[in-house]
Order: structure tokens, then sequence, then C-alpha cells
């Protein structure tokens, strides 16, 4: 969770944090404006070293959404390293794949989202795995 400033009310309000790990950055700018959009907070990472600096830095993702296949850390060995870390802190997880399920599994994900996505599955994702606002 993230103290934010709602503008419309200057109330200081909670709202969830998404930490997106993603190496494509179209792809990360899509995922993070559906976030936004949706209400949440965001934080982006290109790869799944960078996401364990934020965490190791401080950040608490309420969700994680990463991406399997990426350069340095992959998403596999960032879900497994987190698991070790933040013991049962552990936010959900999120794995995004076009490698199929059968890769997917392997990583101890709670969800799998399919690549490509589409914009309805992402904010069905985030309604079920977020607290409500």
């Amino acid at each position: 969770m993230r103290d934010s400033l709602d503008t419309s009310t200057g109330e200081h309000v909670q709202k969830s944090l998404v930490l997106i790990v993603e190496d494509e950055k179209p792809i990360a700018e899509v995922l993070a404006f559906i976030v936004e959009d949706a209400g949440y907070e965001v934080a982006v990472a290109a790869h799944g070293s960078e996401a364990l600096e934020l965490v190791n830095g401080g950040e608490r993702p309420d969700l994680l959404i990463t991406d399997l296949m990426m350069p340095k850390m992959d998403g596999a060995s960032l879900i497994r390293a987190l698991r070790s870390s933040l013991g049962s802190h552990m936010p959900p997880v999120v794995l995004m794949t076009a490698a199929g399920p059968q890769h997917a599994e392997q990583a101890d994900a709670d969800e799998i989202l399919d690549k490509p996505f589409d914009l309805y599955t992402v904010e069905s994702l985030l309604h079920r795995l977020l607290p409500h606002h």
C-alpha cells in the first residue's frame, strides 16, 4: 500500500501497489496504464534483478505481475527469490507468458496471464487479487 493524495478531496488515501516486471517497454506501459486506470499505484521494473532491488529497498507491492522470460533474472527466479525473502508477506503473483502453461506452472505463480492478453482479463485479475478501494 502507498499513501496517495486524492486530488479531488485533498485527502490522503491508501492505494494498493502493483509491481510490474516486464522487459518489453510497450507491454509494461500498457499494463501500467490499465493498473493506474483501475485506481491502483504502479511501480515498474525492466527485469527481475531490478524488481528485487526495489523490494529489498523497501517497496512492498500488494500484487506482482511479472513476465516469465526476461534478461538478467527471469520471472521464475524472481518469484523464488521473493518467496524466500518475503515469506508470509509475499503478495499474489501473476505470471505473464507466451511460452505456454507448462513453463508457467513450474514458477509457482498464483495466476497465469497468457500473452497476448486483453484489457478485460487484466482488469479481472486486478479486481480479484487486490482489495477493493
